[in-house]
């Protein structure tokens, strides 16, 4: 093989990489009202891949400050989560020293349900206990999910998201090795 078609090969072969090195170390896609916006991190040492939605509706504390909500999935070294977060930070500020709480959750116009939960180091949002089990709820709705989350700031407000195309992650998130159901 000639010095040039080496030359070439390994021009290639170095471009190649960049671009693929590049594309796996994030790759952002925003959230519209019918997708969920993604997320995909490999630096090397671990993979992670999170989905996430924003609130359709803005909610209101005591002061008049409006407070927004988003959710998100997660699945990082085979570990599920969900989580929902509310700004400003600092939303969910600890009653107690646990820092756990329930949550009510209702898909649709289903059956409401409790979700044990505790909250973030920062206080800006919840981790669900279950993940696994909300995720399964989720994959059955069609519309829309709502979360009465209490707040000594917020009044116990509802986030309302819409599930648009979650059933379209179902693959990305079992060959991740977080099964959403």
């Amino acid at each position: 093989m000639s010095a040039r078609r080496k030359w070439l090969y390994r021009l290639v072969a170095v471009i190649f990489t960049i671009s693929s090195t590049h594309a796996a170390s994030g790759v952002d896609l925003d959230p519209t009202e019918i997708s969920w916006g993604t997320t995909y991190i490999d630096d090397g040492f671990s993979k992670s891949y999170l989905i996430y939605k924003y609130s359709t509706e803005s909610t209101y504390d005591d002061f008049g400050v409006a407070s927004s909500y988003n959710i998100e999935i997660q699945c990082e070294e085979k570990d599920l989560a969900v989580l929902v977060y509310a700004g400003p930070i600092g939303i969910y500020p600890s009653s107690g020293l646990d820092q756990i709480g329930v949550a009510q959750v209702k898909v649709d116009s289903g059956k409401i349900i409790k979700y044990k939960y505790v909250v973030t180091r920062d206080n800006a949002g919840i981790v669900i206990y279950s993940p696994k089990v909300l995720t399964t709820a989720l994959l059955k709705g069609k519309r829309q999910v709502a979360f009465k989350i209490p707040s000594s700031i917020q009044n116990d407000a509802v986030a309302v998201f819409k599930l648009g195309n979650l059933s379209s992650f179902i693959s990305k998130f079992k060959s991740m090795g977080c099964p959403l159901k």
